[in-house]
């Protein structure tokens, strides 16, 4: 049973750990804003950048960096790998939408503009869908 313990208290340390660092790269993104409209100043292509080094590292560190260092991708059951697989895919197709929009930020044309975001929560429900699945696959995996 105390290994059970110590094993959530790591498991929420870890947890800690990425949202402290999705904190700390949201507040580059905010602080740069803030700076950019308080001296007019604001480059759109810095902006723009920053924006998707977000949403990526976001992604990695919550579909990728802290499974792993949970070890939820060690030795993983097929089941559990295909799970996965489904959730690095709508995560590509989340990305790939929201960087396209943010990209397309600066554009006159308005039609496109909120396409992306709704296939960017599309995919992030499926996303969700995907997740419980790799974690009933993971249970299942550790039953047998």
């Amino acid at each position: 049973m105390d290994k059970q313990k110590i094993d959530a208290q790591e498991k929420r340390e870890i947890q800690k750990q990425t949202i402290r660092i999705t904190l700390g790269m949201a507040a580059v993104v905010i602080l740069y804003a803030v700076y950019g409209i308080a001296t007019k100043r604001l480059n759109s292509l810095v902006f723009e950048v920053l924006l998707g080094i977000f949403v990526i590292g976001y992604s990695f560190l919550n579909d990728v960096a802290e499974p792993y260092r949970l070890g939820m991708l060690q030795g993983m059951t097929f089941g559990r790998r295909q799970a996965f697989l489904k959730i690095l895919g709508a995560d590509v197709v989340g990305i790939g939408a929201l960087l396209y929009w943010i990209v397309g930020m600066d554009s006159e044309s308005g039609n496109n503009f909120l396409m992306p975001v709704l296939i960017y929560f599309l995919s992030v429900q499926m996303k969700r869908r995907f997740r419980a699945e790799f974690e009933e696959a993971e249970t299942e995996g550790d039953g047998e």
